[in-house]
């Protein structure tokens, strides 16, 4: 994989105020971004680096700060990109994915989806990370993160859909 498109996740529980955790997420090197989200985990966290090493120094970094409460991380083993989408803008939805048999044909079929922007195979409790852009989280529910389920080989999948803290950083 090339330099640029290494990356690694971390699903991040938060107690106390989120906006505080952003804030001090963003400021650490080699955080990408830091999406809020509903679900079972309340951040999503995009590093721009896929090496173990450098992966656990940040989630160590990402652990002593005050109110996060737990971290899951995945690191992106292939990556694929829909060239279109503009990665720099922020997803308002992820779908975290398990899958039985061969990522490749779940790949490519999720790279036909209209809103889709990229999805990661990351080892652990699930398969494939995706990520989408959309005007609403109900247009992307509609046309493509609901459609992941008739996926032949997808046995189940999560949803995070982004959520703007109102209070300010």
């Amino acid at each position: 994989m090339p330099k640029a498109e290494q990356t690694s996740w971390v699903f991040a529980n938060v107690k106390g105020r989120i906006t505080r955790a952003i804030s001090q997420l963003r400021k650490i090197n080699n955080v990408e971004s830091v999406t809020p989200v509903t679900g079972r985990f309340d951040l999503v966290i995009k590093l721009r680096t896929n090496e173990p090493n450098k992966t656990f120094n940040i989630v160590e970094k990402i652990r002593k700060i005050k109110g996060i409460a737990s971290t899951q991380t995945g690191i992106s083993l292939q990556k694929i990109s829909n060239a279109k989408k503009d990665e720099s803008e922020d997803p308002i939805a992820f779908a975290l994915v398990k899958v039985r048999g061969a990522f490749k044909n779940v790949l490519e079929k999720i790279k036909t989806f209209p809103n889709f922007v990229e999805a990661h195979v990351i080892p652990g409790e699930f398969d494939v990370f995706a990520a989408f852009h959309g005007y609403s989280p109900e247009e992307l529910l509609e046309t493509s993160v609901e459609k992941l389920g008739s996926i032949n080989g997808v046995t189940s999948m999560e949803t995070l859909v982004a959520w703007t803290p109102t209070s300010p950083y």
